[in-house]
């Protein structure tokens, strides 16, 4: 003869399910796929190259770093940036491209904005520089505002 018990139904574990924002789903490193320039009426450009390389960093606590370089700039003939001749610092300057500072972000517009606080560029330190955002599984894609009918499109792979 059995015993049969009853007992209430337990519930061993819970799922949640919560969307995971543009922002989180940001946070990481990011190596550069392509970087071009569309302007109307013109064949697309690549700035760099089509070899360009860059990195860019989002942090989860709100500070972004990012940096691009055409590959094939040249080596200094002084082993110091500071004894660089003029036209070896053009080149190296005109080659890459780098600034730091804070984001945030708009969900609802899908837009990036970095606020810069250092930058090789010293007209962009204090500027908000927004980049229209799409991310989909590893890969995002960066687009700047249209500008004198050109947009420049980063993409970038995690």
């Amino acid at each position: 003869m059995g015993l049969k018990i009853s007992a209430p139904r337990v519930v061993l574990w819970r799922i949640c399910y919560r969307p995971v924002s543009l922002a989180q789903r940001l946070v990481g490193v990011w190596r550069l796929v392509s970087f071009e320039v569309h302007s109307q009426d013109q064949p697309v450009r690549h700035p760099f190259g089509r070899d360009a390389v860059g990195v860019l960093i989002y942090a989860d606590n709100g500070v972004m770093a990012g940096q691009l370089m055409r590959p094939d700039r040249s080596a200094f003939a002084s082993s110091t940036i500071t004894r660089g001749s003029e036209a070896e610092l053009v080149e190296a300057a005109t080659g890459y491209v780098a600034y730091a500072g804070t984001y945030s972000v708009d969900e609802a517009r899908r837009v990036v904005t970095h606020h810069v606080t250092m930058s090789l560029f010293p007209n962009l330190v204090g500027t908000d520089q927004p980049r229209h955002l799409t991310i989909e599984d590893d890969q995002l894609e960066l687009r700047t505002p249209p500008e004198g009918g050109r947009v420049m499109i980063l993409r970038w792979k995690r």
